[in-house]
């Protein structure tokens, strides 16, 4: 690790498990905490302990580390993390006593915990676009990864990976193919990750036992306040190559998004789709 040699650590807001737990002290039992200096992927960190049945689900476990080698995003791309204290990366192993079937919008709900926190620190227009990025002015701040493990019945367990930008070098951006912004940029102001971490603890234990109680519909309301591209002209980009371009007309309950299209009106499901402003 070459490259960090000369870094000055005392100047780095530094990540602390300790601080985090002081910060929630109603629910500090809840969690096991780890935080890794360097680590290949946080979310891959908690898969491979899941499929070697090393996890004990007494309590819920979360992972996060300063520097991240391997981070993924959806369709595996490659999460740009920074340096020393750049960005917050988290994730967690949530089971769920319904199967995976139950989980759709699963990805959408974490979005309205991403929200709700950035929010509640900042004043800046922070908003969803469509499965689950969180934009500020169209550009993206943080995002979401959610890989599950399970049976259809039940039960059914969560890897989900949070990463958000808070102060990333320009040599990063340059390396990101999007358009992307971070927390310094949208507030001018430098933010302790700790109580970030700890308030993302909080509203994810809040939301996700509610969504297991009564899924995305309970939240459907609220997503849709977020949602940037609402009544907006869009492509949606799938796998396959395929497109359809259409206007945002609201999401259903189990998180499909709908289109008015030429052909009416349709809804598509998460999966791997991506959505552009058509205008892009």
């Amino acid at each position: 690790m070459e490259k960090f040699k000369n870094f000055n650590v005392d100047k780095v807001n530094l990540l602390n498990k300790n601080k985090i737990l002081e910060l929630i002290p109603s629910y500090s039992n809840k969690f096991d905490i780890k935080i890794f200096n360097i680590i290949d992927s946080t979310n891959s960190y908690l898969l491979n302990k899941f499929d070697k049945s090393e996890y004990d689900n007494t309590s819920i476990a979360v992972v996060s580390a300063e520097i991240q080698l391997k981070g993924r995003g959806r369709e595996n791309r490659k999460w740009y993390g920074g340096t020393l204290g750049n960005t917050l990366t988290l994730s967690l192993l949530w089971r769920f006593e319904g199967g995976v079937s139950i989980l759709s919008g699963l990805s959408l709900v974490i979005g309205v915990v991403l929200v709700r926190v950035l929010r509640s620190f900042s004043n800046c227009n922070i908003y969803l676009k469509w499965p689950n990025d969180i934009l500020h002015d169209s550009n993206k701040l943080a995002g979401i990864l959610v890989e599950l493990r399970g049976k259809l019945d039940g039960p059914a367990f969560a890897v989900i990976g949070i990463g958000i930008n808070f102060q990333l070098p320009l040599s990063i951006k340059s390396h990101i193919q999007q358009k992307v912004t971070d927390l310094l940029q949208c507030t001018g102001n430098v933010y302790d990750r700790n109580e970030i971490f700890g308030a993302l603890l909080v509203q994810l234990y809040t939301v996700l036992s509610d969504f297991e109680k009564y899924g995305f519909s309970y939240f459907k309301d609220e997503w849709m306040s977020y949602h940037a591209y609402q009544g907006k002209n869009v492509t949606l980009l799938f796998p396959d190559r395929q497109s359809v371009d259409g206007i945002v007309d609201d999401v259903n309950d189990d998180g499909s998004i709908c289109l008015i299209t030429p052909d009416g009106r349709q809804s598509y499901n998460t999966g791997n789709i991506s959505m552009r402003l058509k205008d892009n």
